[in-house]
């Protein structure tokens, strides 16, 4: 009788076009991530130098403006930490190390998907 017809909200193109950054950005965070755990545990001196440049993007991302940015910061910050400790940490930090960054991994790519996803819902309510 009375339904009022709700139509989607129009979503502004500046969000659209933070999530889609935000999704690709975890996504290949969390591919980082996995190549970093299988390449840095088999491949010393390779999982040092990846260890050292996830921190780096890691600091960059933590000390980003937008908010959003943060948390993928931390991830790739403590993976590149993990990465390293596992290569010169002791011998009881090395399987800790392997699966906290796999754990790491699996959130990121997480987020991207979820990301991706609000994404493709917001582009589909503008058309």
């Amino acid at each position: 009788m009375n339904d009022i017809d709700h139509k989607d909200v129009l979503v502004p193109a500046r969000t659209l076009e933070k999530l889609g950054v935000a999704a690709v950005g975890n996504l290949a965070g969390g591919v980082f991530l996995f190549i970093m755990g299988a390449l840095g545990t088999r491949l010393p001196i390779v999982g040092i130098i990846m260890g050292v440049v996830s921190g780096v993007i890691g600091l960059g991302a933590l000390f980003s403006r937008d908010p959003e940015d943060k948390k993928p910061g931390a991830v790739l910050l403590g993976g590149g930490v993990l990465v390293i400790l596992s290569r010169v940490g002791a011998a009881f930090i090395r399987p800790l190390a392997g699966t906290v960054l796999s754990v790491g991994a699996v959130g990121l790519f997480a987020m991207g998907i979820l990301k991706g996803l609000k994404f493709l819902k917001g582009l589909k309510s503008r058309g």
